[in-house]
């Protein structure tokens, strides 16, 4: 496990990305954007790879990118912008929510979590650069282009609280797989406040929480609704995700990185619990805003 926990702490340094609807039209020549600049709406070709399909001899599909959203009850204050950038040795595509700020201003706070602290533009351009340039040294041969590319969910709990997924593609150029990571971001659109785990679980300890998550899974697996080659998540692994959840229909689903509950070839990253089995230890007016 150490040496999957090295692989994606290199990954999520250098893959915080998203992709948006594909388009039919070709395109031969490089498109090259500046670190600091956001590109809104660019029509540009997405690569093959926007399907989040592994090719090769398995076949591993993304459930998610199915997964019906609210993405039409939030468009009043809620858009999606573009960013994509494409040289001779890398590409990455993809886009990101952004709120409105003319519609409220306390928005502003999540737009900047997430180009400030999710984006990280120049870090990912720079980690894939010296990543490659280690590779071609160790290897001597010819890098194919590495993909990065991903898109987003968004899921309304309630007028207050909004849940947003980014699920992310990572094609790098010494494997022949694909790997998956996922992070959220829990907003408090009326107080303009970043929600964590902190901020709706009564109790600084992750322990019963990953407890209760652990006995689903284990249960999942017992009842064959999961991979039998699936796993507890372990302590360790659940503080560096315990953040990445979001709230849907009455459940709390959290996401976990390729290898952390489930083995990279299975594509099983979340565990979907009833917000029911958290309210022990779920804060009173949490209880009371979500109705459980």
């Amino acid at each position: 496990m150490k040496n999957t926990k090295i692989i994606f702490s290199i990954l999520f340094g250098s893959a915080v990305i998203f992709s948006c609807k594909p388009n039919s039209e070709k395109k031969d020549e490089v498109n090259s954007v500046m670190h600091d600049s956001i590109v809104h709406d660019v029509d540009t070709p997405m690569m093959e790879t926007d399907s989040l399909y592994l090719k090769g001899n398995e076949l591993k599909v993304i459930p998610i990118k199915e997964v019906k959203d609210d993405a039409l009850v939030v468009q009043k204050y809620l858009e999606s912008r573009r960013f994509r950038k494409e040289t001779e040795t890398y590409i990455i595509d993809f886009c990101y929510p952004y709120l409105k700020e003319d519609v409220n201003p306390k928005f502003k706070l999540f737009n900047e979590y997430v180009k400030n602290d999710l984006l990280k533009l120049p870090e990912i351009e720079r980690n894939i650069i010296e990543s490659q340039e280690l590779l071609c040294d160790t290897l001597n041969v010819k890098l194919t282009n590495e993909h990065r590319v991903a898109d987003y969910k968004v899921f309304l709990q309630n007028e207050k609280e909004l849940s947003v997924l980014f699920y992310l593609e990572n094609h790098y150029t010494h494997t022949k797989s694909t790997y998956y990571t996922f992070k959220t971001v829990n907003f408090d659109m009326v107080n303009g406040k970043l929600l964590n785990f902190e901020d709706f679980f009564d109790t600084d300890d992750t322990q019963e929480a990953l407890d209760i998550i652990n006995m689903e899974i284990s249960t999942s697996i017992r009842n064959g609704d999961m991979f039998y080659e699936c796993f507890t998540v372990s302590k360790e692994d659940f503080e560096n995700a315990k953040n990445d959840f979001v709230f849907k229909d009455n459940s709390i689903i959290f996401y976990f990185n390729d290898c952390v509950m489930c083995p990279a070839f299975v594509g099983t990253y979340e565990i979907e619990i009833p917000l029911e089995r958290f309210k022990p230890i779920l804060k009173k007016e949490i209880i009371e805003e979500l109705g459980v």
